[in-house]
């Protein structure tokens, strides 16, 4: 596929996680059928190797086309939801079509990153993010988070069903780790989080986020961002949903 290469950012869990839809009965005809297995319901699958960007790595300034080519998502229904991690900009959503393909114009530039999501229901995919870059599509690589040593579990997603949730922060590095007060990348929803302001979590150690939705705002997603400042400058971000 022609045009700009991406790097994939991943968790150091796994990343498969998703709701499973339950098993419904059937009337018919005002008669009760008896329950017939279903078929297993299959949590969204994103295929990055089948997901590029076109246009000119050198001037890429403005609106990006994110391309899936067929099979990308699987199964393939629902939508894909881009967020551009270096923006405010609200989430660009791209119908999935029958062939699993998708075609998603974001507005970004070069080193941004693009957190893409699939969206089927309740159900989605865990987030992958895909950085930008001046490289030909075939170079793209598996980027790691930076500190291995500090991990946050959930890793990427938080599904506040039930208006609240912990995200453990757990530091196994030789040194404290200094994470700056916590922000949300629009604001425009209910989610809240405590603590509000810097922390620090000592070597060894672990520390707790809590995450809520019971505030103002009509969006249903954002993104929080708990941003590293010692001993070396990174990122950990948490997309947050609610139920539509």
């Amino acid at each position: 596929m022609a045009g700009m290469a991406m790097r994939t950012t991943y968790g150091h869990r796994g990343r498969r996680g998703a709701r499973v839809a339950t098993l419904l009965g059937a009337l018919v005809g005002g008669c009760v059928v008896s329950p017939q297995p279903s078929p297993p319901v299959h949590e969204p699958i994103l295929d990055t190797g089948l997901v590029g960007v076109s246009g000119d790595p050198q001037v890429l300034r403005q609106q990006v086309f994110l391309k899936g080519e067929p099979g990308a998502v699987e199964p393939a229904e629902g939508v894909v939801v881009v967020t551009n991690l270096d923006s405010a900009d609200a989430p660009v959503i791209a119908e999935i079509s029958r062939d699993g393909s998708f075609v998603a114009a974001v507005d970004a530039s070069t080193d941004q990153v693009l957190r893409i999501q699939v969206k089927q229901g309740e159900r989605r995919s865990e987030p992958v993010d895909l950085q930008l870059t001046g490289e030909p599509i075939s170079a793209a690589q598996t980027m790691l988070a930076h500190l291995p040593c500090l991990t946050i579990e959930p890793a990427s997603w938080v599904s506040l069903e039930a208006g609240e949730s912990d995200v453990v922060v757990r530091n196994t590095c030789a040194e404290d780790v200094s994470i700056g007060a916590p922000r949300l990348r629009r604001g425009a929803g209910p989610f809240g989080f405590s603590p509000a302001e810097a922390f620090v979590v000592p070597a060894g150690e672990s520390a707790v986020v809590t995450v809520h939705a019971d505030g103002e705002g009509v969006e249903r997603e954002d993104v929080l961002f708990l941003e590293v400042t010692a001993p070396e400058p990174g990122r950990r971000v948490l997309t947050l949903t609610l139920p539509d």
